[in-house]
């Protein structure tokens, strides 16, 4: 039996607040599965804080013991931990299903989360939220299809940019396209940046090509400062975190790996390997923030 699971357990029940890094719940690395059938017994039970907080120690344990951290990467891939979250994690619509389906969401891969397919359709049919529309379509939970046309017809849903996105990323070709769309007209990097962000979270395969084939737009986006002159970064680095959000086990894909040229190559191949991408347009200059100097006034 896991004493640090219980402490942990016994602080949240006081009101204390989980701190990472979590501790003396692993055994050689790796979550110590004691501890977490403690955590599992618990987190159904607890109360909205308590169990907002076991959520959080599952999520770091998860993220702390990954393969993948020490190379950039912020992944959620521990079995064990997956499962206690899209099972007693979502047992109350509470504080602790919001930082499981937040958990879920942004730091699952979708095959991963395919197999809660009927777990994430029971939390959106038991209280629908904009994060429960993005999990099912992350996830492409296709048993809550139905569910999904019966809610948007609804007038709290009816215009909900997050119902839409999860019907396109079940399959409805009239919402992926005029997402799509959107993107298509996009002429500035605001514009293109704010574009991406529906197709990354519908998560197609049409979508994510069209993302991808954007890694070497030479858009920037003006940023403000406390620099004199004018601040601004590169769009391609939003391409990288719409591509990232769908393949968080892929370390080349994060902005913070990409400091040459080269790295962008990297991200370019896996691309092309996954999704089919063929870049012909030579890549712009390399940069990702950049400030430039404040014009002289005029005399």
């Amino acid at each position: 039996m896991s004493t640090s699971a219980q402490d942990y357990i016994a602080a949240f029940k006081r009101g204390e607040a989980f701190v990472p890094p979590s501790k003396g719940v692993f055994i050689n690395g790796q979550p110590d599965e004691s501890a977490l059938k403690l955590l599992e017994r618990e987190l159904p039970e607890g109360d909205p804080r308590v169990r907002e907080n076991i959520v959080k120690l599952l999520v770091d344990m998860g993220r702390t013991s990954d393969s993948l951290t020490p190379k950039g990467a912020d992944v959620l891939r521990h079995p064990r931990i997956l499962e206690i979250l899209a099972g007693p994690g979502l047992a109350k619509p509470d504080l602790g299903r919001e930082a499981a389906i937040e958990a879920l969401r942004k730091l699952a891969t979708a095959p991963d989360l395919a197999r809660f397919d009927g777990a994430f359709t029971n939390a959106l049919a038991d209280e629908p939220t904009t994060e429960g529309f993005l999990l099912v379509a992350k996830a492409k939970a296709r048993k809550a299809s139905d569910l999904l046309e019966r809610l948007i017809k609804l007038p709290k849903w009816q215009n909900n940019e997050a119902a839409f996105i999860a019907r396109g990323a079940l399959g409805s070709k009239e919402d992926e396209d005029r997402f799509l769309a959107v993107a298509a007209a996009a002429t500035t990097g605001e514009a293109l940046a704010k574009a991406l962000s529906p197709l990354a979270l519908m998560g197609t395969p049409r979508s994510l090509k069209v993302i991808a084939e954007r890694l070497r737009s030479p858009l920037t986006i003006e940023i403000s400062g406390h620099m004199p002159g004018k601040s601004e970064k590169s769009v391609r680095l939003n391409v990288l975190d719409a591509l990232l959000y769908n393949f968080p086990d892929q370390p080349v894909l994060y902005p913070n790996n990409i400091n040459r040229d080269e790295d962008y190559r990297a991200a370019e191949r896996f691309c092309t390997d996954t999704l089919g991408v063929v870049y012909k347009d030579p890549p712009p200059p390399f940069f990702k923030f950049r400030n430039s100097p404040p014009q002289p006034m005029r005399q």
